[in-house]
């Protein structure tokens, strides 16, 4: 038992059967097709057409395969064969070819490049008359470009453009050294001539006209002179009446050497006493007009002697009246070298 398979009609607005062929096979009716896109029979002989020449074509290939290879006959591919040398192609250019580099472009090239490299040098390079070199430019201020100039010798050109050409004020010249060995400059001049006459024995005479009165004259020089002996007098007046002090403590004088200077200045009396490493050791006064002047020795002697007390030094003390020099010593007159301790006490 079956049923028949319905299907709308949307023209009529009915319901149909859906035909079959009398082999039960469906019916489709192709109501519409997009045209040249779409297969139809000429399409196909078309294609058939074209199917069979490429068939003819892979016969063709098929029939130049020997061994599993392809074998290219062509006349162009066999000189290509025979360009190739040791692994590389030889390449013949002939086109444009009077532009391209050639070796003996590269040469020239290489000797330029030789003379360029020639004019650059290190520190220290020696550079001969033949040495080449390039030309420096500076810039001025437009911006315009000038050689720096030379020298007939080789010496730069300075212009210093800072400092006034010519006279001009102290602080706006340019200051110039005149050499040890140079002539001697000729100055004419009236005031000049007029100084050189006022030289006189390598000393130029003066003739003060202007506030005289208020200048040092011999005569002023003379009372204040006097004035300050007064002073001095005065002075001297307020010392003390003694002045002692340690003149040497251990002091090793060799023999024929002094002890330290004593100044006596308002002094005229000195008494002297101390001990000396030498028993019977001898001490003698030195005059001296001068602070460290000539030595001038006194006849008198100062002898050492044996410590009362038993002690190891010798002991000596001795007083001169009216020294009569502002500078004195004591010369160890012995024949040995003495360790001195001395002590001076200076009296009016």
């Amino acid at each position: 038992m079956s049923q028949y398979i319905h299907a709308f009609d949307s023209a009529n607005k009915r319901v149909k059967p859906v035909l079959v062929s009398s082999t039960g096979a469906l019916q489709v009716d192709v109501l519409s097709m997009s045209g040249s896109g779409d297969a139809t029979a000429a399409n196909q002989v078309t294609n058939h057409t074209k199917l069979d020449t490429l068939d003819g074509s892979v016969n063709t290939i098929e029939g130049c395969v020997a061994a599993g290879e392809l074998a290219v006959a062509h006349g162009g591919l066999t000189e290509l064969a025979s360009a190739i040398n040791s692994s590389k192609v030889d390449v013949n250019i002939v086109s444009d070819g009077a532009s391209l580099a050639t070796s003996a472009n590269q040469a020239t090239a290489n000797g330029h490049l030789s003379d360029i490299k020639a004019t650059h040098y290190t520190d220290g390079d020696a550079v001969s008359a033949s040495s080449k070199g390039q030309l420096i430019f500076g810039k001025d201020n437009s911006n315009n470009a000038h050689p720096l100039h030379i020298t007939a010798n080789g010496d730069l050109e300075v212009e210093i453009a800072d400092f006034v050409k010519g006279q001009a004020t102290m602080a706006s010249s340019f200051p110039v050294v005149l050499s040890s060995n140079h002539s001697s400059i000729g100055v004419t001049h009236g005031a000049f001539t007029e100084l050189e006459s006022a030289i006189n024995s390598n000393k130029m005479d003066v003739n003060i006209v202007s506030d005289g009165a208020s200048l040092a004259t011999s005569g002023n020089q003379t009372a204040m002179n006097a004035n300050l002996s007064n002073i001095l007098t005065d002075t001297t007046a307020t010392k003390p009446d003694f002045d002692q002090l340690s003149l040497e403590t251990a002091t090793l004088i060799t023999s024929g050497s002094n002890t330290t200077e004593i100044d006596m200045n308002g002094y005229n009396h000195l008494t002297v006493y101390g001990s000396s490493s030498v028993n019977f050791g001898s001490l003698c006064l030195v005059r001296r007009s001068s602070s460290a002047g000539t030595d001038y020795l006194d006849g008198s002697n100062m002898v050492s002697a044996n410590d009362p007390t038993g002690g190891s030094n010798y002991h000596f003390a001795a007083t001169f009246q009216n020294v009569g020099n502002r500078y004195v010593a004591f010369r160890n007159i012995d024949a040995s070298s003495q360790t001195i301790t001395l002590f001076v006490v200076k009296h009016r």
